[in-house]
This record gives structure tokens, sequence and C-alpha cells, in this order.
């Protein structure tokens, strides 16, 4: 989620729940960049590899991100179509 995606504060009046899941949002991209940074093995396209259990795991949780990643974006999406399209921001 970029900046230009945050919701804005007429968003928040109308659905302030957007506020924790666009921290979410950020916070879970932060997290599976990082595990991406720190298990590179994952990303090799060589094989046999040499994966150790942290790397399965750290594959794991950038797979389970990806999913509530997309959740996230149907939820935002379900709740958009809810709105007045137009509405003033601030």
């Amino acid at each position: 989620m970029s900046m230009d995606n945050m919701p804005t504060p007429t968003d928040l009046m109308d659905s302030p729940q957007m506020a924790i899941l666009a921290a979410l949002d950020t916070t879970l991209i932060a997290a599976m960049r990082a595990l991406l940074a720190v298990h590179t093995e994952i990303l090799d396209d060589t094989f046999p590899r040499n994966t150790t259990e942290l790397d399965l795991w750290a594959d794991r949780l950038i797979y389970q991100g990806y999913q509530l990643e997309k959740t996230l974006a149907r939820y935002r999406a379900a709740l958009g179509a809810r709105t007045f399209p137009g509405a003033n921001t601030f």
C-alpha cells in the first residue's frame, strides 16, 4: 500500500476500521520483504536447494502474507462499493 492508497480522513469517518487495516497491510508488506531479504535461498532457481527449516517456514509465512494481502484488498473493495462514488475527500 502506498501513501496514495491510504484512507483519507473522510474515508475514516465513514469506515474507521480502514485505519487499522491500512496499518496491517503496510506492516504485512514490510514483513514479507524483510523475510525475503533474510531468506534469499527461497528465491534461488537452482536445484538442489540448500534450504533450512527456517527457509521453509519463511516461505510459508510469505505465502500466507500474500493470501492475507489479497483478502484485505477484497475487503477494501467490498467496503468501497458501499460508499458514494465521487464523495469529497479531505
